[in-house]
Parts: C-alpha cells; sequence; structure tokens
C-alpha cells in the first residue's frame, strides 16, 4: 500500500492574495457553467427518455431477494409532512428524537455526530444498548441511513435494542473549524484534506467520542457506505489505530467505494473530467469547496417539489441510477436527496475522478474490456505499479492489524465501485480471512449503488444478515454453539 500516515498536514499555503481570490472568481463562474450545463443535459434526458417511454420503472423482486419482509410505510400521515433539511423533524415524525453533539478532530475540524434516542426511554435503558455506528458516503451524511423512514436501517437497528449513532465527515452542511478563523469557505487551509484525513481524523475522533458515550461497552459496530466503506478500510488497515480496531466487533461495508466500476468507462462526464490537467481542475472547481453553488442551491431549495425532480434527474442522468427500488412515494424520493449534496473538498473529489491523483480511484481503474469479461476481478489481473496504488489487489492490508470480521455487501447493478474485485482481493490475498467466518459477502440482485440504503426492502436484504451475524458472535461470545455459519453469496440463493 501506498505510505501511510497519520493524515497530519503542514500549514503552508500555494496562493497569495491576488491569486487566491482570482480562482476563486473563475471557478465560481465556470461551476456555474458546469452544472448549468450538466442540469440543463439531465432534463432534456429526461423528457427524451419520457418521449421514448424509457421512464417507466420495473417492479422491484422484493420477494425474491427481502426474505420474507414486507416493506412498510415510511411514515405516518405523510401526506402532512413537510419537505424540510432538519432531520429531527422526520425523527420525530417516526415517534424518536435526535441528539446533536459536536466532535473536534485532532487537527481542529469540527464533526457532527447525530445519536438517535426513544424519548420515552430512561437514561439507564439507553445506556444498555449496544452501539453501532453508521458512516454515510461522498457528498452525503447522516440522514442518508434514516431518512427513509421505516424502512431505513437505522430505523430497524434502533427497533432491535442497538443505540443508533450515525456519523458526518467535516465541512457536513456547515464548514467548522476550531482554530482557523475568517470566511471558511474561502480559506485555502481549511479545504486542505482528502481521503486520509477523513479515514485517519474524523472516523476515530467519531468512535472514540461513541465509545465514551457508552461506558458500559467495549465494542461497537462499525457500518461505512460508499466512501464510509473506503475511509473504514484505510483506517482498520493502518496500525497506528490499533486502539480503534479493538473497539469494533463487526465491520459492515456497504458497496464499499475501494475499486472503481465500469461507469469510469462509459459515462462522459467522468471520462472527461478524468483527462483534465490540474491546472484545469483548479480553474473550473477552485481550491476549497467542490461545486460549493449545489451545495448553496440545496439550502435555498431543499424544501421545493423542484429540488427533488431536479436532483432526481441530475443523478439517473449521470450515473444512470433509477429509483426502481425505493417504493413509489416519491415524497420519499424528495426527503432521500435532501440529504445529499453536503460539502466536500476538491482535493478529496481529485482522488476519485484525477488522472494526476497518485494512487487514486482513477489509477485503480483497470483495462476497459475486463469489466465486460469478467477478468477485472480475476487474480491473475493487476497492474505492474499495483504496490503503490492507496489500495493494492495482489498484496495483504492487515498483516500488522487486528482481523475485524466483516459482512460485505454489493448491489449486482452497482457499476460505479467494483465489489467483485474487493472480494476477489479478500479471498485470494487475505489469508487471515476466511470466507463464511470471519469474512462474508453478499451480493444483491437489481440494486445499484444508492439502494444498498435506500431500497424500501433494505432491511430484508441487510438488515436480517447483520442482525442474523450479531446473533451468531454473541453465541460465539458467550460460548455457544449458534446456529450454523451462512455461506456468502447472492441474497436470492
Amino acid at each position: 500500500m501506498k505510505d501511510e500516515s497519520k493524515g497530519e498536514r503542514g500549514q503552508e499555503l500555494r496562493y497569495n492574495w491576488f491569486q487566491k481570490y482570482a480562482i476563486i472568481l473563475i471557478s465560481s463562474l465556470c461551476s456555474v457553467v458546469y452544472m448549468t450545463i450538466l442540469c440543463t443535459g439531465a432534463v432534456i434526458h429526461d423528457w427524451y427518455q419520457g418521449i421514448k417511454g424509457e421512464n417507466r420503472l420495473k417492479p422491484p423482486d422484493v420477494e425474491v431477494r427481502a426474505h420474507g419482509y414486507v416493506p412498510r410505510v415510511a411514515y405516518d400521515n405523510i401526506k402532512s409532512l413537510k419537505a424540510t433539511d432538519n432531520l429531527q423533524y422526520y425523527l420525530q415524525a417516526l415517534g424518536l428524537d435526535l441528539e446533536e453533539y459536536s466532535v473536534t478532530t485532532a487537527d481542529g475540524y469540527i464533526l457532527v455526530l447525530h445519536h438517535i434516542i426513544d424519548p420515552k426511554e430512561t437514561q439507564e435503558q439507553r445506556d444498555l444498548r449496544k452501539p453501532v455506528f453508521l458512516q454515510h458516503g461522498l457528498l452525503s451524511c447522516s440522514g442518508n441511513f434514516i431518512a427513509s423512514g421505516r424502512n431505513s436501517l437505522a430505523y430497524y437497528f434502533h427497533e432491535q435494542g442497538k443505540d443508533v449513532w450515525m456519523g458526518n465527515n467535516r465541512s457536513w452542511f456547515k464548514a467548522q473549524h476550531a482554530t482557523i478563523k475568517g470566511n471558511l469557505y474561502n480559506s485555502e487551509l481549511y479545504w486542505k484534506w482528502g481521503m486520509k484525513e477523513l479515514a485517519y481524523q474524523d472516523l476515530p475522533a467519531m468512535i472514540e467520542t461513541v465509545m465514551i458515550m457508552k461506558p458500559k461497552h467495549t465494542k461497537l459496530t462499525l457500518f461505512g457506505h460508499s466512501q464510509g466503506g473506503l475511509q473504514s478500510f484505510l483506517m482498520l488497515s493502518n496500525p497506528h489505530f490499533s486502539f480503534i480496531h479493538d473497539k469494533i466487533d463487526l465491520f459492515v461495508p456497504l458497496a464499499p467505494a475501494v475499486y472503481p466500476g465500469q461507469i469510469f468507462y462509459t459515462r462522459s462526464f467522468i471520462k472527461i473530467l478524468i483527462k483534465l490537467p490540474k491546472s484545469a481542475w483548479t480553474m473550473i472547481f477552485g481550491f476549497c469547496a467542490m461545486l460549493r453553488n449545489l451545495c448553496l442551491m440545496r439550502d435555498r431549495m431543499a424544501h421545493l417539489w423542484l429540488f427533488g425532480k431536479l436532483a432526481y434527474y441530475l443523478f439517473k442522468f449521470l450515473f444512470g441510477w433509477t429509483a426502481r427500488n425505493w417504493g413509489r412515494d416519491k415524497f420519499v424520493w424528495h426527503i432521500l436527496f435532501i440529504y445529499c449534496m453536503s460539502y466536500v473538498s476538491v482535493e478529496l473529489m481529485q482522488y476519485y475522478l484525477a488522472n494526476f491523483a497518485s494512487g487514486g480511484f482513477v489509477d485503480m481503474l483497470q483495462p476497459k474490456e475486463t469489466y465486460f469479461n469478467g477478468g477485472h476481478y480475476s487474480a491473475e489481473t493487476f497492474k505492474s505499479n499495483d504496490a503503490e496504488m492507496t489500495f493494492p489487489y495482489c498484496s495483504s492490508w492487515f498483516k500488522n492489524t487486528r482481523k475485524v470480521p466483516m459482512l460485505i455487501f454489493s448491489g449486482d447493478d452497482d457499476y460505479l465501485v467494483d465489489g467483485k474485485r474487493l472480494v476477489s482481493h479478500m479471498q485470494h490475498y487475505e489469508p487471515d480471512y476466511t470466507e463464511g467466518q470471519n469474512f462474508k459477502y453478499y451480493n444483491i440482485p437489481t440494486y445499484n449503488h444508492l439502494d444498498i440504503c435506500w431500497a424500501e426492502d433494505v432491511i430484508g436484504t441487510v438488515g436480517y444478515a447483520v442482525c442474523r451475524e450479531w446473533e451468531r458472535l454473541e453465541n460465539s461470545e458467550n460460548g455457544e454453539m449458534g446456529e450454523k455459519v451462512a455461506t456468502s453469496g447472492t441474497l436470492e440463493e
């Protein structure tokens, strides 16, 4: 793997006053033009699909994969609910409530940590609940895990007696820092962070805070969707954080963004961004928040029906995703999109989409033909400079760390990330992980990248399997035989 560190940075600045504000002005204008083109293209694309009759969604295969789970009504009296960015409002609509904590990282960033509670419970009852921690993906937030109401993973885990905590990475929907002052949105120093900082600063700080709040418990279960899975893999493979590894009894990556998928070869906007030199990135997107105008649009328009429609059109246009598995209530879709479009740094986005980001996502992309002949997850397929990648395919990531049990979930229609390559690595190059024992894998039919959190039957496809694993681990800890270990595979088997 690439040389690991604790994510610590220097304080040096690259631009003088004139350069800084010139770039901010130019990139602001370019970002507006860029997003206008994308939004216009998304609307035209949806209109064209409507003419061709391609907007009709196929019915979901709930009865095939959900293990008997019947999706519930997301919220009581849903027609009386309003669209708002106040997450607590939706928790209260479910008869629950939301606590909010501020967590300061070692490098001074102030994070927002959310905690789901039942207001009818006493503090003693809450203390007995075993903690679970859920970490969101890129451009998302804690609301990703609860916005779908009674069909969400966070709600279900709370029903099962767990104490649900949900993390938010730095910047969230509001930039905050303990020592950097002034306008943080235009601060070069504030936005000097990437993937390593999320893995080595934010995630440990939030997990430590949760465990401090749970003195009667020594371990928690860690969930990570997409980027949340990526930053968790980085943290778990770094021996500097063994004190955190010891506090995790189970790691559940949900469509983890470890390896890129074939969409990097099929979507034009991604192919264009990959080819841009660093200077073009700076002129178009600047060096602060990536597409800040998109975040501002969310702040101003989240409560409007137009926001939900535009967000869906945009996601469908850019990634080819549909709401096939989200249920029929389009107001729920609207709520889901409200908790997207959080602030991220340009540097972080370069990790995913820039050809010049050494060892990043694009560097780990396999030859195009391998994604169509199955070679992308073959044990024989890897690049000559594989050892320099963030996640080298052909060498172990966990040689010097505690082997935290894993339960990996991926979607069969998820082409943004490559779950099969990740599983192939675990099978061939992690000798201390044995499939069916401390490592299991589930591939869910017809799920795309967002369905792994947003599908209306995600409780049946993901939640049930996690609860079975909790039961097995509990039986193992108690010295009991427990149920026979389930083998990995697709959920339709």
